[in-house]
């Protein structure tokens, strides 16, 4: 092996731990699937992702990550974040649902620059920053439009974690409320049981009681025979 293969291989697995980083990293900030895969900035300021994008970005992500070519140790794990972000950006309604979040990120983040109105609820036909002849002022205006976008997608996530833990307690509500119901019935069909003995000694008594009251009746109502 020359020496021009030999800084080759090096850069390579240096470029390879590089991305494993970048993703790794993005487990503790973020589950923003458009993060993982790098996509361009017309995702954050325009709301476009294409599907082929998508596999682009992935197929060229998965060459460095495959744990059969990448040396990091948590390879496996890098890999896997890529594969569920190419999987969720594919899925149309996710998609969708996602680039939602990230307009309403875009709303905030242009009211708070200035670039719309505070009234406004849509951020079509706004002068954006030229990315070549303003490059700094782009890239930060991209970075704010993530950073508002993972704050909201954090939001989300106590919602949803909040919206869980109620849905729990229901259940558990609904639980108790039925186990208590059934134990009611039990103790009734149990309190029924034991007093089926005391029914039937009182519906006897009811029946003698009737039988000679009815007796004593016929008696009265046939009265002495007249003598001739």
């Amino acid at each position: 092996m020359n020496i021009d293969q030999y800084l080759r291989l090096e850069l390579n697995a240096f470029s390879q731990d590089q991305e494993a980083e970048r993703i790794l990293s993005l487990a503790d900030k973020t589950a923003n699937p458009l993060e993982v895969l790098e996509l361009d900035a017309k995702a954050w300021l325009h709301g476009k992702v294409d599907e082929k994008d998508i596999k682009a970005s992935y197929r060229k992500k998965s060459l460095l990550l495959h744990p059969d070519k990448c040396k990091h140790p948590r390879a496996q794990d890098a890999f896997e974040m890529l594969k569920k972000a190419e999987s969720e950006l594919m899925e149309e309604a996710k998609r969708n649902w996602l680039l939602g979040l990230v307009g309403e990120a875009r709303i905030s983040v242009y009211k708070r620059k200035n670039l719309i109105k505070p009234t406004a609820t849509s951020t079509q036909g706004v002068a954006l920053p030229d990315p070549v002849k303003a490059s700094q002022e782009f890239n930060i205006l991209v970075a704010s439009v993530k950073v508002e976008t993972r704050r909201l997608l954090k939001d989300q996530g106590q919602r949803d974690t909040l919206r869980l833990k109620n849905e729990v307690e229901r259940k558990k509500e609904e639980e108790t409320r039925v186990a208590e119901e059934r134990k009611r019935k039990m103790d009734s069909d149990k309190q029924w049981e034991e007093r089926r003995e005391e029914r039937v000694g009182d519906w006897r008594k009811f029946i003698k009681k009737g039988e000679a009251a009815s007796k004593k009746k016929k008696r009265k109502t046939d009265g002495p025979e007249l003598l001739g």
